[in-house]
């Protein structure tokens, strides 16, 4: 398909809905492997093992915030930078917390730099398919918007006087 070929609404629809559904699945698995890995790093940092679940909360947490204010602000003509700079931020300190934890629970015939890189690949997902999905929703809005304003324009809204 070329790229002057429109794409039907519900083909627009169903690619929107698949992203967005794909993304919950893997931001999901993303959260699961990297909870227990910052606990884990949190443990064996000192924190209190009955603690310890707090601070995945905290490091991952800013990441899940920040990516539902930059899909709902995405709609909207408002600035985004700022939850996409928390989001980034919390990206690199999960991406090297995580890969930290691995470099120090890998077994010994892991290479250091190996298990660190596969240990960065689940954030680093979570944020490529983030803006991946914020766009795709975001023209999907910006042609929503266009459609209606097209619609108004050729029937517009009749006023009953009484």
């Amino acid at each position: 398909m070329s790229t002057t070929e429109t794409v039907s609404p519900r083909g627009r629809r169903l690619a929107v809905v698949t992203a967005i559904t794909g993304t919950v699945f893997i931001a999901a698995g993303a959260f699961w492997l990297s909870f227990t890995a910052l606990a884990d790093l949190a443990r064996r940092s000192g924190i209190d093992a009955g603690q310890a679940w707090a601070w995945p909360l905290i490091v991952d947490g800013i990441i899940v915030v920040a990516t539902v204010a930059v899909v709902a602000l995405a709609s909207q003509s408002r600035p985004t930078w700022y939850p996409w700079t928390l989001l980034a931020a919390g990206a690199v300190v999960s991406v090297t917390a995580n890969a930290i934890h691995a470099i120090i629970a890998a077994d010994t015939d892991v290479p250091s730099l190996l298990a660190a890189s596969v240990a960065a690949i689940p954030p680093l997902v979570l944020l490529s398919i983030t803006h991946l999905t914020v766009i795709l929703t975001r023209t999907t809005s910006d042609e929503g918007v266009i459609e209606a304003a097209t619609d108004e324009a050729i029937a517009p809204s009749q006023t009953v006087t009484g």
